[in-house]
């Protein structure tokens, strides 16, 4: 309501409920709609520096996807006055409090190191059977190798995800809802496994993006 009225408000709702792959996330019983859901609260309090950084830290936490976006988040609303403390308190705190769970473990050391295994290791490994970035692993004549052009991209996805923290160098709510759901779909392009369930993390902000309504003070950066 804040950024687009009663209107913009009512309709984001219902394209949520309504929208067939979020019912399908939650039909799933994933944990795909939680990173999104951070990072909606985290745009909500979007004039707050540690809102931010907290906002990023917990849906990264959740799915490292976000962690993309925390130069993006870092320099909103202008990329001349990072507020760079207040961010990464926010974002510390909040990493503290969801890797606390580690200390309730005998030995926290070992847990830290079985958590990095199964995320971290799991995914860098990850094969996928319906992937074009995957087909390296038939190891079939006629079947390209893709994974050089894989790297390259991701790469790139990179370089523009600190690339949008300094250019535009003004940030209205509606810039920074588009370039978060690019930014999200660009990590998701690049990935070897991808799944429809993941089509939940970018959604809210495209949305916003589509369905804004340029209001003066809507488009304007929020302070």
């Amino acid at each position: 309501r804040r950024l687009g009225g009663n209107r913009l408000g009512a309709t984001l709702a219902f394209a949520w409920a309504a929208y067939p792959f979020t019912l399908y996330a939650s039909n799933s019983n994933t944990n795909d709609t939680i990173m999104p859901a951070f990072l909606i609260f985290g745009f909500w309090l979007a004039s707050s520096p540690w809102a931010r950084g907290a906002a990023v830290a917990l849906a990264g936490w959740t799915k490292f996807a976000a962690l993309l976006l925390a130069p993006l988040w870092l320099s909103y609303p202008s990329a001349r006055r990072v507020p760079a403390r207040g961010f990464a308190l926010g974002f510390g705190a909040a990493t503290l409090a969801a890797f606390s769970i580690l200390l309730l473990e005998p030995e926290p050391l070992h847990a830290a190191r079985v958590f990095a295994e199964r995320t971290l290791g799991f995914q860098l490994d990850r094969d996928s059977p319906f992937s074009l970035w995957g087909w390296g692993q038939y190891h079939a004549g006629g079947i390209p190798d893709l994974h050089r052009v894989q790297q390259l991209l991701q790469l790139l996805l990179v370089g523009a995800a600190i690339l949008v923290a300094f250019v535009p160098h003004q940030r209205s709510p509606l810039r920074l809802a588009a370039l978060t759901g690019a930014l999200l779909i660009g990590f998701e392009l690049v990935l070897t496994h991808w799944f429809y369930l993941y089509i939940p993390w970018f959604f809210p902000f495209v949305a916003i993006a589509v369905l804004f309504v340029g209001r003066r003070d809507g488009v304007a950066a929020v302070h």
